[in-house]
């Protein structure tokens, strides 16, 4: 049988340097009843992790930058102490540049997901409820 990760007990970290995109996909994932904490950068959910905070999965926006936001992620995988997955969403005017870090990463293009951005509910229960993750 497939595990069931109840959310409020293991949140979703949602991380975006765009505060309007962390505003608008926290209410999203807020709507469809998944549990979530958001941060601005890696390195505040790497400092929630280590302060004892628990997160099922990883809500990652790329962007420009995301070459440095993917070399993180081992850290935060360290952090937790176990690796979750992490769900990507990048606008379509940086798609180009996410898939180009993901591609460099150790995470790897070809198993990663990338969400376009803005996503709606739907686009988002879909695809936390399509990895086994129920609110």
């Amino acid at each position: 049988m497939t595990p069931v990760y109840k959310l409020r007990q293991n949140r979703i970290a949602l991380v975006d340097s765009d505060a309007l995109q962390r505003l608008c996909t926290g209410s999203s994932l807020k709507a469809i009843g998944f549990d979530h904490a958001s941060f601005e950068h890696l390195h505040g959910l790497i400092d929630a992790v280590r302060e004892g905070r628990h997160f099922g999965a990883i809500l990652l926006g790329l962007h420009a930058d995301a070459a440095s936001d993917m070399a993180l992620i081992s850290d935060v995988w360290e952090a937790l102490g176990q690796r979750v997955r992490v769900f990507f969403m990048a606008h379509s005017t940086e798609l180009a540049h996410a898939r180009e870090a993901l591609s460099r990463s150790a995470i790897g293009a070809s198993r990663s997901q990338v969400i376009l951005s803005p996503a709606s509910d739907a686009e988002l229960r879909a695809v936390f409820h399509g990895e086994g993750f129920h609110a």
